[in-house]
């Protein structure tokens, strides 16, 4: 269903137009001159207007630039005279969609009207597409050999087998469930379609309403204008409910009546809207307990959990970790124009310690960092900059033998220097013999730490 202007100053075309376009399941409005159509554009946006060229006052053409200035979205087609096709194709390399002349077939203008529908879908999916910079060089892919990323690409086959089966897709923040999402939708049937995601957390109750439904003209202050939402973009396509978990009661239901009846009405209206897309969810919440606790709908848990996955973090993925790191580096190389050729094995080994608890997402940032900065042919420590969980634990425990030994100064159990070559001694034990990393762990340069070892003779540790 397209809201469709007709504007046309012979009062019999008018009413026929109406009547027709209303069987066709359009909703119509009709306007008798240009003058009174613009005052309606600045409180609506009409899907396609059809626009005659001979109108008293503003004319056709006039009007037809002035509606491409309000909205290159809106679909122009142009009523004609026979003795006025000239003019016709003028409009045509103004905007307009196409023409149809009169007497017209009425069969004619509802094949031209369907196609000026299905440009203004695409136009609206790519304006959204370049609005939201959803089109990203190199991260719309799923990187791994590990079994637990291959059991990721067996649920992304099965699933994308079934164009309306509702997927929830679970796991820590950072996973890549967008990722998941996309995969799903671009092997399905529906991959020629809009892919449309908002993230429920990023909006207040209100806004986030009107963002997956739209609103009409005047439903609250500053909505001067009718506005398509999100999920009525998404028809035939996929609709990506990131963060699930956040959303208010009020507007699951709502996302429920579109999941069980297709149909949901914008804000501020009253018309049902019919919607075929595939809803799929993605959450870092334990729904589980939000249902027990009574903050999240039991029977929309239900709908979502048709098919469900759980994306493992990415300290369980082994080496994978390695394989999206080089991946990244060569994302990196290509953007900022450097030509790092790889990470040295040390720090390939430090990245699998590490946990990662930004998991993906965390890993792209250090290496974007690091490939950024790193002075060599090859990524080392110096430009990885992450806490070693490994020797942050070294730390821990070296803390607690520093306290200890303070302890015992105070209470008068030994002497200070006695202190200080002990916690010398204990630093490049905990190190492995390594100067600079025991330095770290006291807090203190290099070059005191070798001053210290030469004051209090400490030799057999002297390797780092």
């Amino acid at each position: 269903m397209a809201l469709i202007y007709v504007v046309d100053d012979d009062s019999v075309i008018r009413s026929n137009l109406h009547d027709y376009l209303e069987l066709e399941g359009h909703e119509v409005e009709t306007f008798s001159s240009g003058e009174d159509t613009l005052l309606r554009l600045d409180k609506d946006t009409p899907d396609v207007m059809l626009i005659d060229l001979k109108l008293p006052g503003i004319d056709g053409l006039e009007l037809l630039e002035k509606v491409k200035e309000t909205s290159q979205l809106i679909e122009v087609i142009i009523i004609t005279g026979h003795g006025d096709i000239s003019t016709a194709v003028q409009a045509m390399k103004l905007g307009a969609r196409d023409y149809i002349k009169k007497p017209f077939d009425m069969d004619e203008l509802s094949i031209i009207i369907h196609k000026a529908e299905s440009a203004r879908k695409i136009d609206e999916h790519l304006a959204y597409l370049h609005k939201e910079e959803q089109v990203r060089m190199g991260f719309g892919e799923i990187i791994g050999t590990s079994d637990a990323i291959k059991e990721v690409f067996r649920f992304v086959s099965q699933v994308a087998e079934s164009p309306k089966t509702t997927v929830l897709i679970r796991g820590e923040t950072g996973t890549g469930k967008e990722l998941v999402a996309r995969a799903i939708h671009n092997n399905s049937e529906r991959k020629d379609k809009p892919f449309i995601e908002v993230n429920c957390s990023a909006f207040q109750e209100t806004l986030l309403e009107a963002e997956l439904f739209g609103h009409e003209a005047g439903a609250y202050t500053d909505a001067k204008q009718r506005k398509k939402g999100l999920v009525e973009i998404s028809h035939e396509g996929s609709f990506f409910l990131d963060e699930i978990g956040d959303m208010s009661l009020g507007l699951q239901s709502k996302v429920l009546k579109v999941i069980e009846e297709q149909v949901f009405r914008r804000v501020g209206g009253t018309k049902l809207i019919s919607v075929d897309t595939r809803i799929i969810s993605a959450t870092s919440r334990n729904l589980e307990q939000l249902t027990s606790e009574d903050k999240f709908r039991e029977d929309l848990y239900y709908r979502l959990n048709v098919a469900m996955i759980e994306l493992p973090p990415l300290r369980e993925r082994g080496e994978d970790i390695t394989l999206l790191a080089e991946h990244f580096v060569s994302v990196y190389n290509a953007e900022f124009k450097r030509n790092v050729r790889g990470i040295l094995p040390e720090v390939k080994q430090q990245l699998i310690d590490y946990r990662w608890p930004g998991n993906v997402r965390e890993l792209k940032n250090v290496i974007e960092r690091a490939v950024l900065f790193e002075e060599g042919e090859y990524i080392s420590f110096d430009s990885i900059r992450i806490t070693d969980s490994k020797q942050a634990a070294r730390t821990s425990d070296f803390r607690l033998v520093k306290e200890s030994l303070i302890e015992d100064f105070a209470e008068g159990g030994i002497s200070l220097d006695e202190v200080e070559r002990s916690l010398i001694e204990k630093a490049l034990k905990s190190a492995n013999g390594n100067q600079t990393k025991a330095a770290k762990l006291l807090g203190i340069s290099r070059e005191k730490i070798k001053y210290r070892m030469k004051k209090f003779d400490i030799q057999y540790l002297a390797n780092g």
